[in-house]
């Protein structure tokens, strides 16, 4: 067969198995038999047998056979064994070093014969892509996007050593499990299920593991779309982290997706002084100063401001649980003082209705007895969409009150949403309805993801991995003792793969 051999490549791109991932006028495109039936314009399997051929090519063309019955079992266990191996892949960022889970991926992906890519931004970082191709060239791909590295943990507060990927109790333990190499494997798995199936979607489906996201995706998402666009010209959709199917109090369920993020506007406080010994100390040093300038700012509470996706979240929870009927009017309840603070109390809900501040990095003396000439901290902020970032540093500034403090800012970009209705959305509204007929939300998220860099390329990209997250399986995100219930990997795999089947034409009422 010939391969598909592109016209020009990256000096950092490892260049195996990179054959067929690109679809652009710089390639090669081998003619197969199964070039020629797309041509034809079988969409799926069960095509029409009557439709016409040219004669050139009668007894060359041969109708797709029908799919193979998919065995879930069988596909939770290898995707258990893929994961331990993924998440014992220590990807701790910084430093990321995601090139071996990289080629971990790769080779699996090779191993189904599906095209696999992989660049290096920096040495030791690794970005990954694999592409299964359908029938359809004009219908705009779908990319499940993933990312490989995780945040640090401390295996002294674990349970399990963290990068163990043991499996205890019904459930694979380790960072990683949910955020965000899980839904990876869950992507992955799913894309496997349909070429080893024999099914014919009418798009192509591209796999793409970023690293750096943890530390804003500069060396990862940021590279690839600065550098590799033409990977994912193509493409119209994106599903990511950022969304699950939540299981409220009453035992009703819905799927949330996320359709917008808030931004972050991560800032750096410095402050100066006199150096000196710390047996004789002046009256106001640089510590002293930002400690001021930190209590202030603990003071400081941003304005209440809730945007349309937000209301109609709470209206949603609202009309799931039988109230609080303030959820139905949570723009009008918020004005009464005494609910707001009950409201504002929980912190998840607080930082849907407003800008939030958490001082999260402090740095000063590096000894004890020694007076440092400047003190720092890093603040963590994350905006609404739609606010405007100077605005916000101007009133950190007034909040603090000391213009002497320099304000730094390391990270920003603009908020960027997706439409609430897409192809893909009405994808999952027919999972969400095969399932019971549980609503789907489309909603905002506290944080912000890889996501971001896409939907400014233009894509419709939404956050939704189909699994059930608990809330005490969230509180592992970022926190001790992450990990997924083996029955969750299973029953995402499955759900994975009936979205991609309704989007790709394959299961009817699709459109």
């Amino acid at each position: 067969m010939v391969s598909c051999i592109r016209a020009r490549c990256s000096r950092n791109l490892v260049r195996v198995g990179c054959q067929g991932l690109y679809r652009s006028a710089r390639v090669l495109v081998p003619i197969t038999v199964a070039a020629i039936a797309v041509a034809l314009g079988a969409r799926r399997a069960g095509a029409d047998s009557t439709t016409p051929r040219p004669a050139a090519l009668s007894g060359v063309v041969k109708r797709a056979e029908a799919p193979k019955p998919i065995n879930y079992d069988k596909l939770t266990q290898e995707a258990v064994d893929l994961l331990s191996k993924y998440v014992r892949i220590n990807t701790t960022n910084p430093p990321g070093n995601e090139l071996p889970a990289a080629e971990l991926l790769r080779e699996k992906f090779l191993s189904d014969g599906i095209p696999a890519t992989i660049w290096q931004p920096q040495p030791g970082r690794g970005i990954f892509a694999a592409r299964l191709h359908g029938t359809g060239r004009h219908n705009r791909a779908i990319v499940l996007l993933s990312h490989m590295d995780v945040v640090p943990a401390n295996p002294k507060e674990w349970q399990v050593p963290p990068f163990s990927g043991e499996v205890k109790d019904g459930e694979l333990w380790g960072r990683g499990a949910l955020d965000d190499k899980g839904p990876g494997v869950i992507e992955l798995m799913a894309m496997l299920a349909i070429k080893r199936a024999g099914i014919l979607l009418d798009r192509d489906i591209l796999f793409i593991a970023t690293g750096d996201e943890e530390e804003g995706g500069r060396n990862g998402a940021g590279w690839l779309v600065d550098h590799e666009a033409d990977v994912f010209a193509d493409a119209g959709y994106l599903l990511n982290e950022g969304g699950a199917i939540e299981r409220r109090p009453n035992g009703r369920v819905f799927f949330a997706v996320s359709v917008a993020e808030k931004t972050p506007l991560w800032l750096r406080l410095t402050a100066t002084g006199p150096a000196g010994h710390g047996a004789v100390p002046p009256a106001e040093t640089s510590v002293t100063r930002l400690l001021r300038a930190l209590d202030h700012l603990g003071a400081y509470r941003p304005q209440i401001r809730i945007i349309d996706r937000v209301r109609d979240y709470f209206k949603a929870i609202a009309q799931l649980d039988g109230g609080p009927p303030e959820f139905l009017d949570l723009r009008t309840a918020l004005q009464d003082g005494e609910y707001a603070r009950k409201f504002l109390a929980v912190p998840r809900q607080n930082a849907l209705v407003r800008d939030t501040l958490a001082i999260t990095v402090l740095n000063g003396s590096a000894k004890t007895n020694v007076i440092p000439a400047s003190a720092s901290a890093e603040i963590d902020c994350r905006l609404l969409p739609g606010e405007d970032p100077q605005h916000v540093v101007r009133n950190i500034r007034k909040a603090i009150g000391d213009d002497d403090i320099k304000i730094e800012v390391l990270l920003n970009f603009p908020a960027v949403s997706s439409p609430n209705k897409s192809l893909l959305m009405d994808a999952i509204d027919h999972l969400a309805e095969s399932e019971g007929g549980a609503p789907v939300v489309p909603t905002m998220i506290a944080g912000f993801t890889d996501s971001h860099y896409f939907r400014q390329k233009k894509l419709i990209a939404y956050g939704f991995i189909p699994i059930e997250v608990s809330p005490a399986a969230e509180r592992g995100i970022h926190g001790i003792d992450e990990r997924i219930p083996v029955r969750e990997l299973g029953a995402g795999i499955r759900r994975m793969v009936q979205v991609l089947e309704y989007a790709g034409g394959y299961r009817d009422g699709a459109r």
